[in-house]
């Protein structure tokens, strides 16, 4: 399943009520499967669905009322810049195929480029690394390891524990979808369009809460997202 496919879609109860639409994918560890959807209502409050709670995947998502109390998996890798091992900026991943019985599969396109990698061939953080090869990722990793100059080994810190932060942020006295926040203030590379062809928001201007929001609603946060991964020129 291409996880974009799943942003931006209407979910219904088996009865047809409105629950809202989707507006994020979280992943299972090593990006093997879904672990839950993160959705907004009509009041864009979020909430979550376990993969196990859906019913259909078609125009629209049919889910019976099993939502979770917390979000549950890794973060969508979507929109994160992707640079070769040699530091050789790719552009953007895009998408991410999901498949039961297979690995991941990510898809990276930028000016002239468009390739699909293995979730084993990359290494995940605020940026995506693309390997050529599993020996290549594996020497890169133990690069990594070996340094540290007197070989002593280090105890890693203890991780704080830290507070759920709350589903929206305040931004210029408007609510901001979690996770968005970083889209503020840069400009679009190329405008985005809803489905009806009413701009959302046009090329070279900034993006306020009040482009998210559109944004969300048409179910064009992704399409937002990648046009947004560098300053507008």
């Amino acid at each position: 399943m291409q996880i974009s496919t799943l942003i931006g879609k209407r979910v219904l109860s088996t009865g047809g009520a409105a629950y809202g639409y989707v507006t994020d994918v979280r992943l299972a560890s090593g990006y093997k499967k879904i672990s839950c959807l993160v959705c907004a209502d009509g009041e864009e409050e979020e909430f979550y669905l376990p993969m196990r709670a859906l019913q259909s995947v078609s125009d629209a998502i049919i889910a019976k009322n099993a939502r979770l109390a917390a979000c549950t998996g890794l973060p969508s890798p979507i929109g994160r810049p992707a640079y070769s091992h040699t530091g050789q900026a790719l552009g953007a991943v895009a998408d991410v195929l999901v498949e039961e019985d297979g690995e991941a599969v990510f898809t990276v396109v930028g000016e002239g480029v468009r390739l699909s990698a293995p979730a084993s061939l990359t290494s995940v953080a605020e940026t995506v690394i693309v390997f050529p090869d599993a020996a290549s990722k594996s020497a890169a990793v133990k690069g990594i390891r070996s340094t540290g100059g007197t070989g002593k080994k280090r105890s890693a810190p203890r991780a704080k524990k830290t507070e759920q932060p709350p589903a929206k942020e305040q931004k210029g006295g408007q609510a901001v979808p979690i996770g968005r926040t970083n889209l503020l203030g840069r400009h679009l590379r190329r405008s985005v369009y809803d489905k009806r062809g009413a701009p959302i928001a046009i090329a070279g201007e900034k993006i306020t809460p009040a482009t998210l929001q559109a944004a969300r609603r048409a179910g064009k946060l992704l399409e937002l997202t990648v046009n947004t991964l560098t300053a507008y020129d």
